[in-house]
């Protein structure tokens, strides 16, 4: 119910979703959390996304580096689908997660697309 909501731009349908099964003893887990900062950050809602980021971390449910990079790749899919030009800062954090989890090669295509997307490297792009 969460992504179909967030899916829909319904945040805050979304949102209540998620409180009514916390009032109702709905056991949260990581892959409750993911989809809600996902979606709250695609709204705007940076500071929901915190909030949920740090709620989870709070109830013992840390993020591992998996769903991190699958959360940051579907980000940037999201935005170049959408005609959404990512900065260089948004590639290099993306290239610097890709490659600390091994994925060396997807990296490299980022930062042989920069130019395409009429992005030019800039140091710390170049130095991951």
């Amino acid at each position: 119910m969460l992504d179909i909501f967030g899916e829909a731009g319904r945040v805050s349908s979304m949102s209540h979703v998620f409180k009514q099964m916390q009032e109702k003893g709905v056991k949260i887990e990581a892959v409750t959390y993911t989809p809600l900062m996902h979606w709250l950050s695609n709204a705007g809602d940076v500071d929901g996304a915190v909030q949920t980021w740090e709620e989870m971390k709070a109830q013992g449910y840390p993020p591992t580096v998996p769903q991190l990079v699958k959360e940051a790749t579907d980000v940037y899919r999201e935005m170049t689908q959408c005609g959404c030009s990512p900065t260089c800062r948004t590639c290099t954090v993306l290239m610097d997660y890709l490659i600390g989890s091994g994925k060396c090669k997807e990296a490299l295509d980022i930062f042989g697309k920069l130019p395409d997307a009429g992005v030019q490297p800039d140091k710390a792009a170049c130095n991951i």
